[in-house]
């Protein structure tokens, strides 16, 4: 009996205790999280002291500046990290294992934020063919995959916004589809990304909002045609600041050239597809977006009602800028610089209509950047580019030799029952696919060819270590094992390939050449430090402002949201509100 009491005591208690706990209120009006493509975490560090008070410095110093912000997983690619800021789950969960993958399925490769079953809106744009110029033959092209969420597996934080009894509006914008599509969940209000004009897909409406259609009739998307990409801060000592404006390795653009200034035409006498892409890979397309977003925040009235809204913006342009020229180029370092107006301006526009203390910011990025291996080789790093045509090539002939060629069997008369006589059915990097039933018509067990695979390619020049799927599946990585456990978080095994390759730190899969000139540019997707590495930026009601040494990842962005908005944090979301985000 007293047994009893006491649990019918302690009972009592906890539902009093229950009772008393306040409801979750919201913080603010509207909460925003601005993403900038590929901005790595020591740009706002080291360039600091070049940045306006207005910018970036008033989030660092009025804001949470967290500091040791890593993406927990290893493919860092812009899906993955769009897909899990406001979901707060990795890849495991999320299923936006890279920006692509091989989808047995179908024999192909499926997209992470789109699918042939719907349309762009309004339509595309088909460009002018002079006369002369036609095809003589039909070319037969792939459907598109046009933007949706529907292979998110996790729901995100929009999405448990518009579950509530106050369901707030959702927009996401951004130049690139995915980046506005995954983080703004299911039944987002509006998503709008750049194809020559902010247009939308079908699975979200019909046609676009009345405000979306007057801006790109405005044709304010034409404004930079003609003029040049100079240096934001022409009296700054760009040399000492990022080094030489033609560096290694770096790029000409779009028909924009190796150093400043940088054409803006795209080669074209009227603005056209070539232009729209140059101005892209400029930091005037984050300037356009910044348009765009202010004239949704406007129209749609977002923290201004009610209800509390979410707006997500990622600005892409430092992205396609980064891939270009690298990260330590002047190009770099001046979109940096551009992108503290642009934090700026931003933050002025959401004072004057949202109002101080109305609204809360979570900035930060996708993933970080590579430098370009010609850099990284001048600066002391065992640096390289391998082919991956010949890596593949490798692979095969490695398989040929250990477990032999195959005649084409055949299921009968069927000639779709043929089965390929190659052991890889693709190679979706960092993934190898085998062909698994290539391997059952030769009696050979996937895991022990794997197996065998990933022993040859330990050998192989540039690879750090290899896991396979068996073990991934297994969670066979020890505790302490940073990289195989960020490999582990990026592993799903419906969308995983056989075998997951890690190359050693500052060596680039790609073409060594490009026909006969040597190949430019860099990547991301590693589970390396200057790929994971990222800035987590939180300004808000009841922040304290400065640094935060707490060890914290992008992923926390979702708990945070769910803070300010008063709801609660997405079912996957495996990272709560960070210790110090609200006190030192």
């Amino acid at each position: 009996m007293p047994r009893l009491l006491a649990l019918f005591a302690l009972a009592f208690a906890s539902s009093f205790a229950s009772a008393a706990e306040p409801k979750p209120e919201p913080k603010v009006k509207l909460v925003v999280l601005v993403v900038f493509d590929q901005l790595r975490a020591d740009f706002i560090d080291k360039w600091q002291p070049q940045f306006g008070a207005g910018g970036f410095k008033r989030l660092q110093t009025k804001g949470a500046w967290f500091t040791d912000c890593h993406y927990p997983y290893a493919v860092t690619s812009t899906g993955p990290g769009h897909a899990s800021m406001l979901t707060g789950a990795t890849p495991s969960k999320t299923g936006i294992v890279n920006n692509e993958w091989y989808d047995r399925a179908i024999g192909a490769e499926a997209y992470c934020a789109g699918t042939d079953r719907y349309d762009l809106v309004p339509a595309a744009i088909l460009e002018k063919v002079e006369p002369g110029d036609e095809p003589k033959e039909p070319v037969k092209k792939k459907p598109k995959a046009i933007g949706t969420p529907d292979r998110l597996l996790s729901p995100t934080l929009a999405d448990e916004l518009k579950a509530g009894a106050k369901p707030g509006k959702v927009f996401g914008l951004s130049l690139k589809d995915r980046s506005g599509i995954l983080p703004s969940g299911k039944k987002p209000d509006g998503v709008y990304w750049f194809d020559g004009r902010f247009v939308t897909s079908t699975y979200y409406r019909e046609a676009p909002h009345k405000w979306a259609d007057e801006f790109n009739k405005s044709k304010a998307v034409d404004a930079w045609f003609g003029k040049d990409w100079t240096k934001f801060k022409p009296d700054l000592d760009y040399k000492k600041l990022a080094g030489p404006d033609d560096g290694a390795g770096e790029s000409k653009g779009v028909g924009q050239g190796v150093k400043f200034p940088h054409a803006m035409t795209g080669g074209l006498k009227v603005a056209g597809k070539k232009y729209y892409e140059a101005l892209a890979n400029s930091p005037f397309g984050n300037e356009l977006l910044l348009d765009f977003a202010k004239v949704c925040i406007d129209s749609e009235k977002l923290g201004q009602r009610d209800a509390p809204d979410l707006l997500t913006i990622s600005f892409s342009s430092n992205d396609l800028i980064g891939h270009a020229w690298g990260p330590d180029s002047q190009e770099v370092l001046d979109t940096t610089l551009r992108s503290d107006a642009i934090v700026e301006s931003l933050l002025k526009y959401l004072d004057e209509k949202v109002g101080k203390d109305q609204y809360a910011v979570m900035l930060t990025a996708d993933h970080g950047i590579c430098p370009l291996p010609e850099f990284a080789a001048a600066h002391g790093k065992d640096a390289k580019r391998i082919s991956g045509v010949a890596l593949a090539a490798g692979c095969e002939k490695f398989l040929r030799e250990k477990f032999g060629d195959i005649v084409n069997p055949k299921e009968g008369d069927d000639p779709k029952a043929k089965v390929s006589t190659r052991y890889l059915e693709a190679f979706s990097p960092p993934y190898l696919y085998l062909n698994h039933r290539l391997l059952a018509a030769k009696n050979l067990k996937p895991d022990d060819v794997a197996t065998a695979l990933a022993e040859h390619l330990c050998s192989r020049d540039g690879v750090a270590r290899v896991l396979t799927y068996s073990d991934l599946k297994a969670g066979k990585v020890v505790r302490d094992d940073v990289i195989g456990r960020r490999v582990l978080r990026s592993f799903h095994p419906d969308r995983s390939g056989d075998v997951y390759i890690v190359l050693k730190p500052y060596y680039l899969l790609g073409s060594v050449t490009v026909g006969d000139k040597l190949a430019t540019g860099t990547n991301h997707g590693s589970p390396h430090e200057y790929d994971t590495h990222v800035p987590l930026l939180v300004y808000g009601p009841g922040v304290a402002g400065g640094t935060r040494g707490e060890a914290v990842t992008p992923l926390h962005s979702a708990a945070i949201g769910a803070y300010f908005l008063g709801i609660p944090a997405p079912n996957d979301a495996e990272y709560g509100l960070p210790k110090t985000l609200l006190a030192k």
